[in-house]
């Protein structure tokens, strides 16, 4: 169960800082560890491991060509990228970002246009969240450090008690109730399927379907944050193909570029396209409504790398690696869960949370043990996080569980 109490630490205050000066494969070299096998792949997104050889190809054959994205300019990789994932994710249309937090806030700035598209005033909108998400710098937007501040946000869920889920959808309706009673509308509904610097935390099925049929009666958009869950992560291309709704934006990152080149995607289905014609009638263009992002994304470098990525994924059927992995990796664990340290493992496919007693023992005991022993580890509050490449071992997983129970046992 995860514990009201826990709060998801902010980036900048990592207490066991230290240098990192090479990386090949999954090894990551480093001036006061030495080599360390890192079992986040870099912050989740090395998922072919560090300089990839077949990326490195792509970068020599056409790294330096900055050609890009906007308003005219246009390059075949980038053309082809995005055929690729709106087929696979069955989405109409697609904007290229840089990171993913620009990811979504492209998502934010559509999800405006859509209901400015409506007749809705952009002052008349507000957005809303899960406590304790994060969402980049949209989610610092929507206060989600300090949920009080943001008065439409709605509580995570909490293990085997279905009643408290009950009530958190029936608090929702509230939220959207007195929204509208102030003069507001509620525009969007950002969720991570599973909840990443929250410490993994899944979201169940009649949590997220609930909320997605209530906001589907008050067009309230539903937007997927992917970046950390897409691209394989979790043992499907998207996460979100678990719930039994399709979302109205989605955002990836991370993977899909394997950490080889700065590349997110915010993607769109048909009715925020309609709602783009829609503008262009009441005399908006093209540019006003950002259908082409930001500068310099889009980059034929970026995008190339990108597709041998997926061409890689699908070649080595490293999704179907990654569930089949990430059971073994569960199983493991759960043969130490009933360490007295071990509050709860949970996750899905290779995105995993060891939610231990305290944070204390997270960040200053078992994150430098670990590295002491050759295991590059990363805490998240309480929870040690477990994201390694697609292409860990099973022997590999071994050595971190065996390392791990030692430590805990200790």
């Amino acid at each position: 169960m995860v514990s009201d109490s826990y709060i998801a630490p902010q980036f900048g205050n990592r207490d066991n800082p230290f240098t990192i000066t090479g990386g090949e494969g999954l090894k990551i070299f480093t001036k006061e560890y030495g080599e360390l096998f890192d079992s986040v792949a870099g912050y989740w997104y090395n998922v072919l491991g560090m300089r990839h050889p077949e990326l490195l190809d792509v970068k020599r054959d056409v790294g330096g060509i900055a050609t890009h994205l906007y308003e005219e300019y246009t390059n075949p990789y980038a053309e082809k990228l995005a055929k690729q994932l709106c087929e696979k994710t069955s989405m109409a249309s697609l904007v290229y970002s840089a990171t993913g937090s620009m990811a979504n806030e492209n998502a934010r700035k559509e999800a405006v246009h859509y209901h400015e598209s409506k007749g809705i005033s952009s002052e008349q909108l507000v957005f809303t969240t899960i406590h304790g998400s994060y969402h980049g710098s949209v989610g610092e937007m929507l206060k989600w450090i300090d949920p009080k501040q943001n008065p439409y946000s709605i509580e995570e869920p909490i293990y085997e008690k279905t009643e408290h889920v009950d009530e958190i959808i029936e608090n929702y309706k509230e939220n959207i109730e007195n929204a509208t009673s102030e003069g507001k509308t509620i525009a969007g509904f950002f969720y991570e399927p599973i909840m990443g610097v929250r410490g993994a935390v899944p979201l169940p099925s009649n949590y997220i379907e609930k909320i997605a049929e209530i906001s589907k009666k008050h067009d309230i958009l539903m937007i997927a944050d992917e970046v950390t869950t897409g691209i394989g992560r979790t043992g499907t291309f998207l996460c979100s193909e678990n719930f039994n709704f399709k979302p109205d934006i989605v955002c990836i990152g991370k993977a899909v570029s394997a950490g080889h080149y700065p590349v997110a995607v915010t993607l769109f289905d048909q009715k925020i396209i309609d709602s783009w014609h829609e503008l262009e009638k009441m005399g908006q263009s093209y540019s006003e409504i950002h259908r082409r992002g930001n500068s310099l994304v889009g980059t034929q470098e970026g995008s190339a790398i990108s597709l041998k990525v997926l061409e890689i994924i699908e070649r080595d059927n490293l999704i179907h690696e990654v569930n089949e992995k990430g059971k073994y990796a569960m199983d493991k664990l759960k043969e130490i869960e009933q360490n007295s340290n071990i509050r709860e493992i949970r996750g899905k496919g290779l995105l995993i949370g060891i939610d231990v007693s305290n944070s204390d023992l997270a960040k200053n005991h078992i994150t430098p043990e670990m590295r002491n022993h050759g295991i590059n580890v990363l805490a998240e509050g309480r929870v040690i996080m477990f994201n390694p490449s697609y292409l860990i071992s099973r022997e590999q997983i071994d050595y971190y569980v065996n390392t791990l129970n030692n430590i805990l046992t200790k």
